[in-house]
């Protein structure tokens, strides 16, 4: 994603879908009364279902937080309340839509709980696109000299305090096969007398790659990000392409969640809540350090 000012005129990107199939099936409409043989070949048909399907599906991520945030201008809303006019559908109906129900990862008490805690109308929660609390996770092909491999890599939305500003920037990554080795040998090591030697052997610990953890400090951490972004520089890693992507959310105090798209058909799919779970502040740090590779 390109600057964007947070300052911006913001726009229901359900409601510019909703707008674009309006004119669209007009057009059809039209163009169909001009001419029998023409509308025969051009008109297609779309059931009750297709259209309802297509209401309920969460297209994009912006989509998911618009009805999650209960936005007035919305696909489903709009459907819903021009096929049901009598029916007031409140902002939990449109929240539980967006749980993946096939197969979930999640618990239907603590679904109820965390439903019932966000639209809670004395305090209800609510997400925020420019907030640095969510991020995007890219399970990505690259080939690793020129051998295919699999590559994460975090991304996050940061806002400048000086232009206000938005982009996505690059915060963690994990590549396995970049991993230095965890195996340990207590007879290697660089003995107290090396000084005395002018450290010859540090040119066989440097050689030592199954063993190089022996040499290093017991306080080594390894950066994922430094390793990934060294082996782009020097050319050992290509990037093909991102096959799946997931968000993680950390906005709600003592809950995260993860969301995922879902291809098929029906009603129950699109961008929807994949996994829920109840994680306090520092239960989250550790989440960010190892689920999401931010060093």
């Amino acid at each position: 994603m390109g600057h964007i000012s947070k300052q911006c005129w913001h726009f229901s990107f359900s409601q510019l879908i909703f707008n674009f199939m309006k004119i669209f099936w007009f057009l059809i409409i039209s163009l169909g009364l001009m001419g029998t043989g023409f509308a025969q070949v051009i008109q297609p048909s779309i059931s009750g279902k297709q259209e309802s399907d297509f209401a309920f599906e969460v297209k994009t991520i912006d989509e998911f937080i618009e009805r999650f945030n209960n936005d007035q201008y919305t696909l489903i809303r709009e459907h819903l309340e021009t096929k049901f006019p009598k029916k007031k559908f409140t902002r939990t109906d449109l929240v539980k839509t967006l749980f993946n129900y096939e197969n979930p990862l999640w618990n239907a008490e603590q679904a109820a709980q965390f439903v019932k805690t966000v639209c809670d109308t004395t305090n209800e929660k609510f997400l925020d696109f420019y907030a640095d609390n969510w991020y995007a996770q890219a399970e990505c092909l690259v080939k690793y000299k020129g051998i295919p491999k699999k590559v994460t890599v975090t991304l996050q939305v940061v806002v400048s305090d000086r232009t206000g500003s938005a982009k996505w920037v690059i915060c963690g990554a994990r590549a396995p096969f970049l991993d230095f080795s965890k195996r340990l040998d207590s007879k290697k090591f660089l003995n107290p007398i090396s000084h005395a030697t002018d450290f010859i052997g540090l040119k066989k610990a440097m050689e030592d790659k199954m063993f190089v953890r022996n040499y290093l400090t017991e306080k080594f951490e390894e950066s994922h990000l430094n390793k990934y972004l060294a082996a782009l520089a020097t050319g050992d890693i290509v990037f093909q392409q991102i096959n799946a992507i997931t968000y993680h959310f950390f906005s709600m105090e003592n809950w995260l969640f993860t969301v995922k798209e879902y291809v098929r058909p029906g009603r129950n799919s699109g961008w929807l809540i994949q996994s829920l779970t109840k994680r306090n502040a520092k239960d989250k740090e550790e989440y960010k350090k190892n689920v999401l590779f931010c060093d």
